[in-house]
């Protein structure tokens, strides 16, 4: 699954030596203005990372440049690849959590707040599937110090698009050539486009303004009203005839990212090849992907329903999986572990919907004092002189017992479906914490590596949030299904930029007095030019030239288009091409 990231990696060690080109701050009172990129050439390297403002950390847990040039200062090298293994398994780490605990919280929420089909699909369980993006990039815009850190976001966000639009839907064209259908395709790209120039827009006037920011989310919800419009138009046309209804398969819409054909969860083979599945139902209000079913012996012991709970690795599992899934099992382990034990899941799929007294009476004590440990409100003092953090512990601790006197071990309680209220808080938390983390590891690789922030964005943390795409849309390629792949491949990476930007920027916004400067370079430019070329291939192409017929000359097409847009950013990051646009 990360085969694309570790090449990565391999080839940021292989620059090691060639890595550190700038003028050296030999002035330790320089250190504090000084970019945190210069740490190479610097006398006292441990110094310099703990004075530069620049390599200060403002969210996440560990300063990651300290820790390499102070703890490592000695074997660098092993610094960097100890982190390239840890940031590696945070990608991984942000899957599970966004999988399997926070998309099925939002399933149940959509039930309990009674939400229609139409806009559950395209507001809750749409978010779900773009959380990993959506929350890197809040991460990365957070961290900002300066107008060009905002190239991370931009460079994730537009790079991902890119990978998905070209090499994902190239590589669903080539497994199955299909007729693709018409509207929905029209429809997500050409609202992709309008973002793009928007985005692009921005960018290129070096300001965005709260009013800017909120528009990207008013984009969003004028996608939303034109799809429920289309369907309320659709189904009127199909009830005023007297032709049955069939299972469409072939929508555009957010919903069917990377789940959208139940039946397939009883396919032993695709259920193995990716982790997002779908409910039961072929319907698009069914969730888009499965919960996790926890396997619950029938045993009348409450001791051992509750240990099998907690268990991150069931027997049945194990015994079904060769040696590089049960090593993927146990890789895995410590994540499922701690997220099971903090984060409360509701799945109606399951033996008495996932219910487990003991369990959730830790949970209810957990996840409210993790997620206040995790936003860093543990230190706050109520008058001055009582810690929030034995308040929580109080409240929630008579909300375990309160949980455990009104239940029972044999079926869930009325109010269990709100547990996934408190799934969903401590899952958002979590997957924030995460991309924090992932931020932080890859503003370290741009400081040791002399890497841009756009470069990274497009490369690493694109690919690293786009290869679960890449494996699940081409498995249902392969399956039989390239429609519900294709239409994926460009409803989820305009989801994620319209949020992606809207959401952080508006915070950012916010806090900053109405505005946020930003900075305009030729690799934003490569961005937004390499992506509008994948839209406009397939805009053109596929009605004018394929009549909507995917051929694999086609895909193949695509990914030399992505593969050309890779060397152009690389050469113009090693500065082979130089353009000066800050007279733009």
């Amino acid at each position: 699954m990360y085969r694309l990231s570790l090449l990565s990696a391999l080839a940021l060690l292989l620059i090691w030596q060639t890595s550190f080109t700038s003028a050296d701050p030999d002035d330790a009172s320089n250190y504090t203005n000084a970019d945190c990129r210069q740490v190479g050439s610097a006398t006292d390297k441990c110094l310099f990372s703990k004075m530069a403002d620049s390599c200060a950390i403002d969210e996440g847990f560990v300063n990651y440049i300290q820790v390499v040039f102070c703890n490592f200062s000695s074997v660098v090298p092993i610094g960097i690849i100890v982190f390239i293994l840890w940031w590696l398994f945070l990608f991984l780490a942000l899957a599970v959590t966004a999988d399997d605990f926070f998309c099925p919280s939002l399933t149940v929420m959509s039930k309990v707040l009674r939400m229609s089909d139409n806009i559950a699909g395209v507001t809750l369980l749409a978010f779900g599937n773009g959380a990993p993006d959506i929350f890197s990039a809040i991460a990365a815009i957070g961290s900002m110090k300066s107008g060009s850190d905002a190239g991370l976001a931009f460079g994730a966000l537009l790079g991902a698009g890119v990978f998905v639009t070209a090499v994902v839907s190239g590589a669903v064209i080539i497994a199955k050539p299909f007729q693709c259908m018409e509207r929905p395709l029209l429809r997500d790209i050409t609202f992709y486009i309008v973002a793009l120039y928007y985005t692009f827009y921005i960018m290129y006037s070096r300001m965005i303004t709260t009013l800017q920011a909120i528009g990207f989310l008013l984009l969003y919800v004028a996608y939303v009203i034109v799809v429920i419009v289309g369907r309320y138009i659709r189904k009127r046309k199909q009830n005023s005839s007297s032709q049955p209804t069939t299972p469409n398969t072939s929508t555009g819409d957010f919903s069917v990212n990377n789940s959208i054909v139940a039946k397939l969860e009883k396919d032993p083979d695709l259920a193995t090849t990716f982790s997002k599945h779908l409910a039961e139902d072929w319907d698009e209000s069914t969730p888009l992907i499965d919960s996790r079913s926890i396997r619950i012996e029938n045993k009348s012991n409450a001791l051992h329903e509750f240990l099998n709970a907690i268990n991150p690795i069931s027997k049945e599992e194990w015994k079904e999986k060769k040696w590089y899934g049960k090593a993927y099992l146990v890789i895995k382990a410590p994540i499922q572990f701690i997220l099971t034990i903090t984060c409360p899941i509701v799945d109606y799929g399951a033996e008495k919907d996932n219910w487990n007294r003991h369990l959730s009476c830790f949970q209810v004590l957990l996840g409210p004092m993790f997620a206040l440990f995790a936003t860093n409100q543990y230190r706050v003092l109520i008058g001055g002189i009582f810690p929030l953090w034995a308040l929580f512990l109080i409240i929630c601790t008579l909300l375990s017992c309160i949980v455990l006197w009104l239940s029972n071990n044999h079926s869930p309680p009325k109010w269990h479906p709100f547990f996934a209220f408190l799934g969903f808080i401590v899952a958002v938390i979590w997957i924030y914490s995460i991309a924090n983390e992932v931020v932080n590891i890859l503003q370290l690789f741009g400081v040791v590596f002399q890497i841009s922030n756009a470069i990274l964005g497009l490369t690493l943390l694109a690919w690293g949030n786009s290869i679960g795409d890449f494996i699940a849309d081409t498995a249902l390629a392969r399956k039989g299904y390239p429609r519900i792949g294709i239409s994926a491949c460009f409803g989820g990476p305009l989801f994620n930029l319209l949020l992606g930007v809207g959401i952080p920027f508006t915070i950012g916004c916010i806090k900053n007095g109405g505005s946020m400067a930003l900075d305009f370079n030729f690799h934003l430019i490569v961005l937004t030019g390499g992506l509008l070329l994948s839209l406009l291939s397939t805009y053109i192409i596929a009605p004018f030239v394929l009549k909507f017929f995917m051929r694999r000359w086609f895909g193949i097409y695509l990914i030399i288009v992505y593969v050309s847009f890779l060397l152009l950013a690389i050469l113009t990051e090693v500065n082979v091409i130089k353009v000066d646009v800050s007279k733009w």
